[in-house]
């Protein structure tokens, strides 16, 4: 993951400036911690190595400001600071999914299965426009520490990535053909990088 970071934050110190100044240094260690506590299940190393490595973007700043810049991660996502991630469970985790959540803190779903309209064990680690969050997904199963997404009207369900390091390695590698202007396969898209700020298709 280490390597995966450091190849995106040079490509967009050359080539996109504006979203490589939003994104702050790593997470204060004590944070991370007093969310692990709050959230009573242990967090993926990779997550804890991802915030080791930055601790997301003022999402708040961004959005209310108009400025783009931020959206670092594909289909247009903010990564969450942790306190931000702290907020967002916090509201979110009041409505958890009576099918899965259970009043003595274990969940009768596994890792990976959709839940509606919340489930105390998924964790929100990046934001978008519309409202919609990105989680990890901390529930027992094979599928733990799988990214999911949330909106209000569908509760949490599967994204395209299997973990925070296979969203890395993808900001990394589609960063890196679109500076050398590489050939896609049909139907995909290079990121396009305008004013220096990053946007996604």
């Amino acid at each position: 993951m280490e390597q995966a970071w450091q190849r995106i934050m040079a490509l967009l110190s050359e080539h996109a400036p504006a979203t490589a100044r939003e994104i702050r240094p790593p997470a204060p260690a004590a944070q991370v911690e007093r969310l692990q506590d709050r959230v009573g299940i242990e967090f993926p190393p990779e997550l804890r190595t991802w915030w080791a490595l930055m601790d997301g973007v003022d999402d708040q700043r961004d959005h209310g400001s108009g400025n783009r810049s931020g959206y670092l991660i594909p289909n247009n996502y903010v990564p969450l600071a942790v306190k931000r991630a702290e907020d967002e469970y916090a509201r979110q985790s009041q409505y958890p999914d009576e099918g899965c959540c259970t009043p003595d803190g274990t969940h009768r779903k596994q890792a990976g299965e959709n839940s509606f309209p919340y489930c105390s064990a998924v964790l929100p680690i990046g934001r978008d426009i519309g409202g919609g969050l990105l989680c990890v997904d901390l529930r027992q199963g094979e599928g733990h520490g799988r990214v999911m997404e949330w909106y209000a009207s569908e509760g949490i369900y599967d994204s395209n990535w299997t973990s925070v390091s296979e969203i890395l390695d993808e900001i990394a590698e589609r960063l890196d053909d679109y500076v050398h202007d590489r050939e896609l396969p049909y139907r995909e898209q290079h990121p396009a990088i305008d004013d220096g700020e990053l946007s996604w298709p």
